[in-house]
Order: C-alpha cells, then structure tokens, then sequence
C-alpha cells in the first residue's frame, strides 16, 4: 500500500479539533470499559465456579478445547472481522439514507445466517463421522460430543456481534458492551447453584452447555430490542444489497486471519496441550495442561478485555472517519495518543500478573476440585501469558488501523509471520518448560508480532507514528519498578494463612497498593495519560510539555 500524505493547510485546525474530541471518544472507551470490568468480574466468578466444579483435568480440557470454537467466533465477529469490514459500509450508508442502510444490514444478516447454517451442517457432519469411526480414540469423545453440543451458539454469538456493530455505527457502545453480562449470569447460576444438584460430573456438564446456549439466546435478544427501539426495521427487497453484503463478507476473509492471530493461537497451545496429555500419546505433558492454559488466557484477557478491546472498539469508528475524510494527520495523532495509553496500561498489568501469578491461582482457583497443584500448574500459564499483555494491547490497536485504511494485506502477512514462530517455538519450549512453554510462545510471537506491525505503520503514514518518546518510557519503567517493589513486599510480608479469605485480602491489598503507587508515581513523573484514561483529566493545559507527535509536527 502506498504512503497516504497528510491534508496541506489542514494540520492546525486537525490538531485543535482532535484535541477536543480526544476526550469524548476517551470517555466512551471509559464506559465500554466499565462495563466489560463488570463482565470480567462476573466471568472470574464462572471460571471459580468450574475450576471448583470440575478441577484440572480430562473432562474441563475437553470442555475449554470445545468452547474455543465460539470463543473463536465471536472474537472474530464481535471484536473482529465482521465488525472492521462491515462498519465503515454501515456508517457511510448511514450518512446517506437511513434505508439504505437497513437494506445493507439485513442483507449482511441474512447471508450471515446462510452461511453459519451451512458451516453448523457440515461440522456437525464431520464430528458425527469423527465419533461413529473412533479416529481419534475414544478419550476424544468428550471434547467431540461438547464441541458439538455447543455449535448453535456459534450462529447466536455471531449474529449478536452483527447487530452490536450496527449499534456501534450509531454511536450506542454500553448495550453492545453489556452482552457479555448476561451469558456470564447465566452460566454463574447454572455453575453454582443448578450444576451442583446433579451427582454425575457429566450430568453437571450437560448442564453448563445448555446454560450456554440459552445465555447465547438471552444476548441475541438484548441488541435486537435496542435496534427495535432505535428505529432499525429488516428491509429484505433490495438484490443490490445483497451483492453489497456478499462484497463485505468477501473483503471479511482476510480481516479474518489477520485478527484471528492470537486465537489461532491460543487453539494451538489448547489441542497440543489436550492431545500430548492424552493416555494414548503417553501423556508427554501433564494432564490439565489445557485447563491451566484456558484459566491463564482468561486472567490476562483481564486487562486485553477491559481497555484493549474498549480502546480498539470506539477507536476504529473515529478512525475509519479520519481516513475517508483523509486526514491521515489525525489518524497518526490518534495512533500515537493511543500507543501511550496502552502501553501506561500494558506494562504495568504485564508485571503485576508475573509477580502476582500464584497468589491470582491460588486465591482465586484453589478451592473444591481444584487443588494446590492445580493453582501451580495455572500460575506457570499467567506468567507466560502476563509477560505479553502490553503486545496484545498493542496489536489490538495497530491492527485496526491498518483495517481503517482498508488495508487487510498487510495484518495477514504478519500474522502469518506471528503463527509460524508461534509454532516453531512450540515443541522445544514444551520439551523444556512443558505445558508452560505453549504459553510462553504465544506471548515471544504476540511480541514480535506488534513490534512488526508499528514498524510498518511507520512507512505509510505522513506523519509518521512513532512508539513513545525513551524519556518518557522511562518515566514509565521507573513507576512501573516503583510499583512492582511493593507488590513484591506486600506478597511477601503478608501472613501465611489456611484461609482463602486472607489470601484474596491480601491479593486484594497488593492489587489496591499496586494502583495508588503507580497512579502516584506517575503524577510525580508528570505522566498525565493515565489521569486522561480515568477521565480525572482530559486536554492538556497550557505549558506542558509538548507530546512526541507535537515536535514531528513543529519540526515539520
């Protein structure tokens, strides 16, 4: 893709206007954020449901490789893909007759059911045949059985994502960010209080698949009503709209991959962890690998999940409007301001979770079936996976500015890139480190991966954007160091107790230190971002110090 210049002439009044609008977008990434702070809770508490529930082991590893399917698909269409490809259609149809654009809609929804019904078909065909032969041994039949089991949800979760970006094109973000609220209620009171009812462990399974599908139902229904509500009505005659929709998803296929990368994978890490635990493979790496593995991916999706996907979710629509109005100027403006943020957010949230990583598996996890050794094994993948939180913030980010400037090419290709190694990586960290080793692939690719698409991003944009200023980085690692001290002193000194509530008032502590003394430090430092991101403060005043992306442009 050619370098796309900057606007002559344009640069004062962009710079004046993206610094008062900066704020507002900031604050609708502080309320998605919110929201999904509440869902992460309300997840936490389903995976301390079914860690108690089921333990590490054959059973959960089949169950957490199964729900990687639609866990799959609605990152891919609610956080992905679907989303990229299809907002800035919606927003420009919008722009233009409100008609036309229930007309697109509808006809993207409607191949959107097509289509999932004959993939549904055809996998539900495959893991027949796959469980009639006994190809893959009779300790595969569960996970099968479950993947099965679990398909419809797969077409609920993404025609959910198919109306929450239509709700994301008209500027409504807390309903789409609530969906996940309900799937997370339902599947907490099947795991705590109807699950339990049952003797057998896979009458108790059977359960929380059905929870699951209807918690898929319940979340279908929640962005439809506030579609009805906002006027949006099906339009089904128009055959131009459809050849639009088939045009959006053809354009989807390779935002699919390139945003598909960390879930590619983390499926990976799963089936490796779930096959080479198996007796027939003579168990190469302890069982409940992949159990560990998933409850890992789930802590670090924490922090990914509560700004990563927030910032990425409001920024793309703000972004997709600077680059048709071509204002790349802006759009560079965007990018930098956003780099600072996740990295204010990253680099501290990558710390805290290795150093707090058993403490986390310990208090959380560790009660009913889930044993010491269980926390142990856990607390090995949150390390790993923690290391690489600030990458998988960042990859969020970048890659959604390259889908913004319809560039889908060039994600692909690095992800590519990313998979490989991930792979490569994978069996002789697994020979040293065992299941572990999986995880700590991931996060080396993940890093490498963001590392080589801002390198990219800096060759076709004017201005260029570059990764925050060494000076000011370094004001970051020192209360970051600051912050880490006394997480380390407060695990530390903190009694030794048999009680699980002692051990979450002293997770609760080191967490609660953790964010007064980095929030400190870094007003001591004049690191004013992590104050925007809280909304405690939002344009810069006059007199401070000039941002990175201020003197390219004074220099310019």
């Amino acid at each position: 893709m050619s370098s796309i210049k900057q606007n002559a002439g344009e640069t004062t009044d962009g710079s004046a206007s993206a610094s008062k609008a900066s704020p507002q977008w900031m604050r609708h990434v502080r309320h998605v954020g919110l929201l999904t702070l509440v869902s992460r809770i309300l997840g936490l508490l389903r995976d301390i449901g079914m860690a108690a529930l089921f333990g590490n082991g054959p059973l959960l590893d089949a169950f957490t490789l199964a729900f990687r399917l639609p866990n799959l698909s609605r990152r891919l269409f609610g956080e992905g893909a679907l989303t990229t490809a299809f907002l800035p259609k919606y927003v420009g149809a919008l722009e233009d007759d409100r008609t036309e654009a229930e007309e697109l809609a509808t006809a993207v929804l409607g191949l959107l059911i097509g289509i999932l019904s004959l993939l549904t078909i055809a996998a539900s065909l495959i893991l027949y045949v796959l469980l009639i032969t006994d190809v893959l041994g009779t300790s595969s039949r569960t996970m099968l059985i479950l993947t099965a089991q679990m398909l419809p949800y797969v077409v609920l979760i993404c025609l959910t994502a198919q109306l929450c970006a239509m709700l994301h094109a008209e500027g409504i973000f807390a309903t789409p960010a609530a969906v996940p609220i309900v799937l997370n209620v339902v599947w907490i009171v099947a795991v705590f209080w109807i699950a339990p009812q049952f003797v057998e462990t896979d009458q108790q399974m059977e359960t929380i698949v059905l929870a699951i599908l209807i918690g898929g139902i319940l979340q279908l229904g929640l962005p439809a009503i506030a579609l009805w509500l906002k006027g949006f009505r099906l339009r089904w005659r128009s055959w131009q709209r459809k050849r639009a929709a088939w045009r959006i998803f053809v354009s989807m296929m390779p935002i699919v991959f390139g945003l598909s990368i960390t879930q590619i994978n983390a499926i990976c890490d799963g089936t490796l962890a779930w096959w080479f635990a198996q007796p027939e493979q003579g168990e190469w790496i302890t069982p409940g690998s992949a159990s560990a593995l998933y409850f890992g991916q789930r802590m670090y999706q924490f922090p990914l999940g509560i700004f990563g996907v927030a910032l990425g979710t409001v920024l793309f629509a703000r972004l997709a409007q600077h680059v048709k109005s071509d204002r790349t100027d802006l759009v560079a403006q965007d990018v930098h301001e956003g780099l600072r943020f996740t990295a204010v957010i990253g680099l501290p949230a990558s710390a805290g979770m290795m150093i707090l990583a058993h403490p986390i598996a310990s208090a959380l996890l560790e009660r009913g079936q889930f044993d010491a050794f269980d926390s142990l094994q856990t607390a090995h993948m949150i390390v790993a996976y923690g290391s690489g939180v600030w990458a998988y913030l960042g990859i969020t980010l970048l890659q959604r500015v390259f889908y913004a400037m319809n560039d889908a090419q060039t994600p692909v290709r690095i992800g590519m890139t990313a998979v490989g190694l991930n792979l490569a990586l994978n069996f002789p960290l697994m020979s040293l480190l065992g299941g572990s080793g999986l995880a700590w692939a991931t996060a080396i690719a993940a890093a490498a991966q963001f590392v080589l698409l801002q390198r990219k991003l800096r060759t076709i944009l004017a201005p260029p954007v570059n990764l925050p200023g060494l000076f000011w980085l370094g004001k970051l690692l020192l209360a970051t160091a600051l912050m880490s001290m006394v997480v380390v002193m407060t695990d530390v000194l903190w009694p030794a107790s048999e009680s699980k509530l002692m051990d979450l008032l002293g997770l609760g502590l080191a967490m609660v230190l953790a964010v007064v003394v980095y929030g400190l430090s870094l007003q001591v430092l004049q690191v004013d971002e992590l104050a925007q991101i809280l909304g405690f403060r939002g344009e810069r005043r006059p007199g401070d110090a000039p941002t990175d992306l201020d003197e390219t442009r004074h220099k310019k």
